[in-house]
């Protein structure tokens, strides 16, 4: 009972600030810069196509030689976003996923990323690379306290289907690897 109430509210806490200012249609900040993020979350949030993502593969590289063999590489889980694509058929996404981490732990994340893309070759087929922020909890850092992270992605995508990942830097102190993180996404 208690770990499905810290799981609800975990997952509130990452969606609150995205469904706080959802209802709004300002972005009128004293600092440009937080009006233009502003901006680009609300044209998302309001404009923006749906996707699905479904989670897979976390690949624990190295840093974890005397205990690979007890993480759990299989990443199952899933999760939903919206996309919206600029003039230059770059992205600006929103999203929220949950899965079972390296400890076999539930690991919800949330946030916004932008991806730029290649031009199409063979019918659809591009590369795509940028940053995502966003907030996640673990049951391995301070017990689901929920934190920031910016981490780099880059993804794979023949029309609507994407194969994205992501890199997760050792951190002394707090991870003890470093970990490529593998997701497909469908765009609707």
């Amino acid at each position: 009972m208690k770990r499905t109430w810290v799981k609800a509210v975990t997952v509130s806490l990452l969606c609150a600030p995205l469904a706080t200012r959802a209802g709004g249609t300002e972005c009128d900040y004293k600092r440009d810069w937080m009006s233009s993020a502003c901006e680009r979350v609300m044209r998302v949030a309001h404009d923006g196509a749906w996707d699905l993502y479904v989670t897979g593969y976390g690949w624990h590289i190295d840093g974890f030689d005397d205990r690979r063999s007890e993480l759990n590489p299989w990443s199952y889980g899933g999760g939903a976003g919206k996309h919206w694509v600029d003039a230059n058929g770059n992205e600006d996404i929103l999203f929220a996923i949950a899965f079972s981490d390296s400890h076999h732990n539930f690991e919800p994340i949330g946030g916004y990323a932008r991806q730029w893309y290649t031009k199409p070759v063979l019918g659809g087929l591009q590369a795509g690379g940028g940053f995502f922020v966003g907030v996640t909890a673990r049951s391995d850092v301070a017990h689901y306290v929920p934190f920031p992270i910016a981490l780099p992605i880059g993804s794979v995508r023949y029309r609507r289907a994407s194969i994205m990942a992501t890199f997760i830097p050792r951190i002394p102190g707090l991870n003890d690897g470093d970990v490529a993180f593998f997701w497909g996404r469908y765009e609707f």
